[in-house]
């Protein structure tokens, strides 16, 4: 577990919630990928699957679950490809080791909700923790190798195999660090992709684009795409025709219908959220003036999740904003008067289901402090809370899809500094820190 990081609260007249950019940039700055090669175009994956593996099995309508694994691993060779072992036919094209992603857990959040924005349609469940042994699951490793990032290798991902129809569930794939939440979210798309047995094709709108840049937000688009061999956008026959041809002509892929086919349609996440408040203690009697923390947790079954957060105190809202999930410490420093108060949080995962908590606390009198004395007034009131620009918080800042101009979800892993006027005195919020579990 790694320590609450409290920082000073800010004494100003009301919760300021800076702007959050969730799109992150890799340690050296962005990367400018543009027109460059995606998949590593010097490597020739297996084909397997329908029409080359015999028998020829395809996982038709098999949901399936997405892992984005930002944490690196030490690769394993002579065991395939097969992610519960970390193991990969590729590990020398990367020292034997992927490195921890550089990004914080905000950035992570953000690339994962992109990357289930893509997938909405589909059966495909996109988490960063790594699943079960038991339940099938492809891997993406997300970071970059021993050996360098894309400048070094040329390339942006891998993956190992084209499965036509997706006959291997299980199988590793990689994509180097860019900058930019889209931009890495199509390139985890891609290698995903090809490991579930798609190709490349020659429209720049979808995720199976051979080179990166030639559009802001690529997806699984429903049409019929020619298929290429190469970056020079080179036609080819295709590999996987068996299941091509059930949407279009040899030689051509409808990426959409495809993964429609290959997972079913979306699974509805119906599953609450949780959100408990650990301190302080439900009934606990506090010294005043107020000097404590407000701790809370919020948690999701697919993780990381970003929640829609309210907090209110005596009824008034005081905060409004997103966070990931994580243990979120808020310290509080004056501006409460004694008696009973209630802080009620109130909170939504990104499906929309809702969860809250309520603590109930107590402030003693203190006859030595006037605004703690007896009778010294009444909270209430305050402001509500606004992004830096004065207008309420939003899950992506601009555009209609949730994830702003620069594809991030908006979420913060660490709050703004921030109080709020509250009868005589001023009722902080401090900085938020965040702790893992």
């Amino acid at each position: 577990m790694v320590k609450i990081r409290t920082l000073g609260p800010l004494s100003c007249a009301a919760i300021a919630l800076g702007s959050v950019r969730a799109a992150y940039a890799a340690p050296a700055g962005p990367v400018d990928w543009t027109g460059r090669p995606i998949t590593d175009p010097a490597y020739e994956p297996e084909v397997i699957g329908i029409g080359h593996t015999q028998p020829p099995v395809g996982a038709f309508n098999s949901p399936t679950i997405l892992f984005t694994n930002f944490d690196g691993a030490d690769l394993n060779s002579g065991c395939g490809n097969d992610p519960r072992n970390n193991c990969s036919v590729l590990s020398f094209q990367f020292g034997g080791k992927i490195l921890p992603f550089s990004g914080d857990a905000s950035e992570r959040a953000a690339i994962v909700q992109s990357l289930r924005k893509d997938v909405e349609d589909f059966g495909v469940i996109v988490i960063g923790e790594r699943p079960p042994d038991n339940q099938p699951y492809a891997m993406v490793l997300v970071g970059n190798s021993a050996i360098g990032g894309v400048n070094e290798h040329g390339f942006a991902g891998v993956a190992p195999t084209i499965d036509c129809g997706n006959s291997n569930p299980y199988i590793t794939s990689f994509a180097l660090e860019l900058g930019g939440t889209n931009a890495q979210a199509t390139v985890i798309n891609q290698e995903a992709a090809h490991t579930w047995g798609l190709e490349h094709v020659n429209n720049p709108a979808d995720n199976l684009h051979p080179t990166a840049g030639g559009h802001p937000d690529p997806k699984y688009t429903d049409s019929c795409d020619k298929i290429v061999a190469n970056t020079d956008l080179d036609p080819s026959n295709g590999q996987c025709n068996a299941v091509h041809t059930m949407f279009c002509d040899a030689g051509f892929q409808n990426s959409y219908q495809e993964m429609l086919l290959l997972f079913g349609p979306t699974i509805p996440d119906d599953v609450a959220p949780s959100v408990t408040i650990d301190a302080p203690g439900a009934g606990d009697v506090l010294d005043c003036p107020a000097d404590f923390e407000l701790v809370v947790t919020l948690d999701d079954d697919r993780r990381p999740q970003t929640f829609s957060v309210r907090i209110l105190f005596d009824g008034a809202e005081v905060l409004s904003s997103l966070y990931i999930d994580g243990t979120h410490a808020f310290p509080i420093k004056g501006g409460i008067t004694p008696g009973m108060h209630t802080f009620r949080v109130e909170i939504e995962d990104e499906a929309g289901n809702p969860a809250s908590a309520e603590l109930d606390f107590e402030l003693a009198t203190n006859p030595a402090d006037p605004m703690c004395a007896e009778g010294a007034g009444s909270t209430g009131g305050g402001t509500g809370a606004t992004d830096g620009g004065g207008t309420a918080s939003t899950a992506g800042g601009s555009g209609e899809d949730g994830r702003g101009a620069e594809g991030g979800c908006g979420c913060r892993s660490a709050a703004p500094e921030g109080a709020v006027a509250f009868g005589l005195g001023l009722f902080v919020l401090g900085a938020l820190a965040r702790r893992r579990r």
